[in-house]
């Protein structure tokens, strides 16, 4: 009996777990077939946007889609907005991409019709180049719309529907008829409801927005509607809640501390007594605080919901991704927790490599990209074509990839926003360490000069720093003190100010202040020069220890003029050429140089005399022509958000300054090597640098080499150590 009783016991938890087994497959075949069947409606409607001459929306539509689920459809949609958009090299990097993965007979193609629109280009004749440029780009789309074509008739889904023709009106246009959103009403498809939700998003309607987000999600949990909900609830979920919710008590008590902070003005305003008066500000004070306090529990209630909405509904196999990191690092950021946004966007930065096909990811390398390239820190990657791209365009992609939602401004050159703290973790990791100069000439040992361009609350030690050469960890390095090297502590600092007509008015005696305070706070053994430039340069106060003629100086300096940053930055090199130990520039402009063809030479000259320079920009500056500056001569660019900051903009650059820091380390990987690699991390603000130099003779010298035996063959010898026999 008891035998009976367990056998049936056994068959019974063998069929519950063959009933539950079988459920999760069919819920997981039935998801599979929803979400193919969006990617399938996305991906066509996406090649009608292309072919209606939408570039850009159906790029981005195409990236959502290999994003929701790897197919070829959407990659070969990607590749061919790139070529028709004329952006012909990153198509072909992408291509390239897909096709280390997976090969792809048209994908191959349309990487051959870029390729041969490049090479064609490259044989025009000068005479004659514009008008043939032209026809070969017409020849170039005709060749790309055909392979569109091609990829249009091989999506499997109903076409030419009233449906699908009411969601290309409504994604190519901010005004649409009556007639579109009635058939949209009436199509509960995902993408349908996709669509309406951003549409509504555009034009404000929030309420419809979130419903129809809601039932996007609902009808599949794709990563992609799953960040358009947190988002819409991240931004607008404080006023889309009902009376009942917690944000309705809180607004609640918002309403009563306001009517007591009017009723305590009022008393103010009708009391004589002074005490009392007091009495009531201090009271006053206090409710202006809880306020505050009340509003920013009000904003980022919902902020708070959306993350956890994200973080408990995202499968563990899509935590990795880069866009799942980037959307938590964005609401983390709305949170107003800047530390765990930053840990985020860090991460992202630096995993990404060329290896990834995921959109975002591939995006985001983009963007780091253009960064590095915009701060001189890079050349112009070749796939780069500046006519067609620039950073707030490859931003926007990434915003509406993610389904990014704003309250009215844009998420680009608009103040206090994610953009701007991107640009600003950038700047930590990239320009917060400086490798200054790399000493081979004691080969293998090598001393790295280093400057932790950052405000720093004590010295650094060896424990913060971590070392890289060729791709090799270095644990057994030293920082030097000053006491162990031969080097001159002596510090020299040329100011070169603007005083071009532009900084007429605040800005110029914003600047005066500025300076002054520098010179009055920096060390007394630090000697200081003063150089004003507008089209030209005068040297307002020689180099010298002392101080007056600087605060003398300096008042009697007025605007006009044009601007010429090489003038300036030219007489201050030549002011330093006599300086002995550590000379530096310290540039201010609010405009862009005259004659921008001559600092090439200005640098070069710099550079040989072991100049650094700090560049310091706001108003109109041209920022990436000032990074450019301070990046090639071993400085760091900081951009003022207006001249009132300019003090403390000239104190921080004072304490960068004086952070250098001389590492020293043994070669042990791959020393026969010439050609070599350092990275150099600090774990202040994860900083990082990374830098090729050349033991021997200088790279520039090798590579003139022709048909000789290579220098470099004995750059044991010419780099100053005996290391053996030579070869």
């Amino acid at each position: 009996m008891k035998k009976n009783k367990l056998t049936k016991l056994i068959i019974g938890i063998i069929v519950a777990v063959l009933v539950i087994a079988a459920a999760i497959l069919i819920t997981s075949f039935v998801r599979s077939h929803k979400t193919e069947t969006l990617v399938q409606q996305q991906n066509y409607v996406a090649s009608k946007l292309l072919e209606l001459g939408d570039y850009e929306q159906g790029r981005i539509l195409a990236a959502q889609c290999e994003q929701m689920k790897e197919n070829d459809i959407s990659r070969q949609l990607l590749v061919l907005a790139a070529g028709f958009q004329s952006d012909y090299e990153t198509g072909i990097r992408y291509a390239e991409g897909y096709l280390a993965k997976k090969s792809d007979a048209r994908l191959s193609e349309a990487k051959g019709v870029l390729e041969e629109f490049l090479t064609s280009e490259a044989a025009l004749e000068e005479s004659t180049y514009y008008e043939q440029y032209e026809q070969l780009k017409t020849s170039t789309r005709e060749k790309l719309l055909g392979l569109l074509l091609q990829v249009q008739n091989s999506i499997d889904v109903k076409k030419n529907s009233a449906n699908i023709q009411a969601m290309l009106d409504m994604m190519s246009s901010q005004s649409i008829s009556s007639e579109t959103l009635v058939e949209l009403e009436k199509d509960n498809s995902m993408l349908s409801q996709k669509v309406q939700a951003v549409y509504a998003i555009q034009t404000g309607d929030f309420t419809k927005a979130l419903d129809k987000a809601t039932e996007a999600f609902n009808s599949n949990k794709t990563f992609e509607n799953r960040a358009l909900l947190a988002n819409i609830i991240a931004k607008q979920g404080a006023y889309l809640d009902d009376q009942n919710s917690k944000i309705a008590k809180l607004r609640e008590e918002l309403y009563e501390l306001q009517n007591k902070l009017n009723e305590l003005n009022v008393k103010y305003q009708e009391t004589a007594s002074e005490a009392e008066k007091l009495k009531l500000t201090n009271q006053m004070e206090g409710l202006e605080n809880q306020i505050q306090t009340k509003k920013d529990t009000i904003e980022s209630e919902p902020v708070r919901r959306a993350i956890n909405f994200i973080e408990t509904t995202t499968p563990v196999t899509e935590r990795d991704t880069v866009a799942y990191k980037i959307e938590l690092a964005q609401l983390y950021y709305q949170a107003k927790e800047d530390e765990k946004a930053k840990e985020l966007l860090v991460e992202v930065i630096k995993e990404t490599d060329d290896d990834t096909i995921e959109p975002t990811a591939m995006l985001m390398e983009d963007f780091v990209t253009f960064y590095q390239m915009k701060n001189g820190q890079i050349d112009k990657p070749a796939y780069f074509d500046m006519e067609n791209i620039t950073i707030d365009i490859i931003w926007n992609r990434i915003t509406e990839l993610l389904n990014f939602v704003d309250n009215g401004y844009y998420y680009y050159g608009a103040g206090d926003n994610f953009y701007q703290f991107m640009l600003d973790v950038l700047d930590a990791l990239y320009n917060g360490l400086i490798i200054r100069e790399i000493d081979a000439t004691d080969f293998p040992v090598v001393r790295v000069t280093v400057n932790v361009a950052m405000e720093l609350e004590e010295k650094l030690k060896k424990s913060n720093f971590s070392i890289m050469e060729m791709n090799s960890p270095i644990s057994d390095f030293q920082i030097l003190d000053e006491a162990e090297i031969e080097k001159d502590e002596e510090m020299s600092v040329v100011l070169v100010v603007d005083r071009s007509g532009s900084m007429s008015g605040s800005p110029l005696e914003d600047t005066k202040k500025a300076v002054a305070n520098f010179v009055k706070s920096v060390e007394d053994d630090i000697r200081i020069g003063l150089v004003a430039f507008d089209d030209r340069a005068e040297v307002v106060a020689p180099i010298s220890d002392n101080r007056t003629p600087i605060l003398q100086g300096i008042n009697s300096i007025y605007d006009g003029g044009g601007t010429s940053i090489y003038l300036g930055l030219q007489q201050a090199g030549i002011e330093l050429e006599g300086e002995s130990g550590k000379k530096i520039v310290i540039l201010l402009s609010d405009g862009a140089d005259g004659d921008a063809s001559r600092i090439d030479a200005v640098l070069e000259d710099l550079k040989r005399k072991n100049i650094y320079v700090y560049t310091i920009g706001f108003g109109g500056a041209d920022t990436e022509y000032l990074s450019y500056i301070a990046t090639s001569c071993g400085g760091k660019f900081i951009q003022a958000d207006s001249s009132e900051v300019l003090g403390e903009i000239y104190s921080a650059i004072g304490e960068y300054m004086v952070n250098d820091y001389i590492i020293q380390f043994t070669v042990v990987m791959d020393p026969d090597n010439y050609s070599r690699v350092v990275n150099v991390s600090v774990d202040v603000n994860d900083a990082f640098a990374e830098r090729e130099y050349h033991v021997g003779v200088p790279y520039e010298d090798i590579e003139n080499e022709t048909g000789e035996t290579p220098l470099a063959d004995y750059f044991w010898q010419i780099g100053g150590s005996w290391m053996g026999e030579t070869p």
